[in-house]
């Protein structure tokens, strides 16, 4: 299923939508927290003006999300301002919560304050130059199968890496459009710090947040680059900052993000 299909789910009334995420899109025993964000992310849209941009969003994976099985999303709107749009979404399953979503968006306002987007390095191989993420059935989440990741920086997870530092090429390879496709690119990208890990083990997104700066037309063959780095790690909790640009070089959005690693 392409990454628009499975984010595009059938209302269930005012502010409902039930959908399944295939196994294709999974990572792990749950879903792709990409996609989970993605469909809230468009739920919480349609209820917004379109004159207003996502600005912000923040999502809390609470829970895993079982393949297959019905998911009930809820969305609404916290507070409509002159220029801001304040949204929730809460995915459920079976009676539990699953993911909480929130997002805000922003109409332009007269300013005199500007900086300059910052760019990507220039001297960056081709991604055609880049070893490409490959997919081994059983060590690499499925949902890698419909992205593709190819590293400028770093190591790939569990190779013994000493570095905390990863850049990678990254695009959809399923049709995936607007705001929507750059949330789910911006939590392709493992952690950091996987590639410090001598062996598979598992690894899960508790908590990231993302500010948008532009959303550009994005080709089906045009790559992203993504830069990530580890700020902290310990207790079996790690922490990262990554920012991501868009195939002009202009930065696109820069997120943090909390992970917890299996790998006691």
């Amino acid at each position: 299923m392409d990454f628009d299909d499975a984010i595009s789910w059938p209302e269930n009334g005012p502010g409902r939508w039930i959908g399944t995420i295939p196994t294709e899109w999974g990572q792990g025993r749950s879903a792709f927290g990409g996609v989970t964000t993605a469909a809230a992310t468009r739920a919480m849209s349609s209820l917004v003006d379109s004159s207003r941009a996502l600005r912000s969003l923040s999502a809390s994976l609470v829970g895993p999300i079982i393949l297959g099985e019905p998911v009930l999303l809820e969305a609404s709107v916290l507070r409509a301002g002159r220029s801001l749009t304040h949204t929730e979404a809460r995915l459920t399953q079976g009676g539990q919560v699953k993911a909480v979503v929130l997002a805000a968006y922003g109409g332009p306002r007269p300013s005199a304050i500007t900086v300059p987007l910052a760019r990507r390095p220039d001297d960056l191989p081709e991604p055609s130059d880049c070893f490409r993420f490959p997919y081994l059935p059983g060590v690499t989440p499925e949902f890698t199968r419909q992205m593709e990741m190819r590293w400028t920086h770093g190591a790939i997870p569990f190779t013994g890496n000493d570095e905390s530092v990863i850049g990678l090429w990254l695009r959809h390879l399923t049709p995936a459009t607007g705001v929507d496709a750059l949330v789910g690119l911006l939590d392709t990208p493992p952690s950091p710090v996987l590639q410090m890990m001598k062996v598979p083990a598992p690894a899960s997104t508790v908590r990231w947040a993302a500010h948008i700066v532009g959303v550009p037309e994005i080709g089906p063959d045009d790559y992203c680059w993504l830069h990530s780095t580890a700020r902290s790690a310990g207790d079996g909790y790690a922490t990262m900052l990554a920012s991501l640009y868009g195939p002009d070089g202009a930065l696109l959005a820069w997120l943090e993000q909390l992970v917890v690693v299996f790998d006691g």
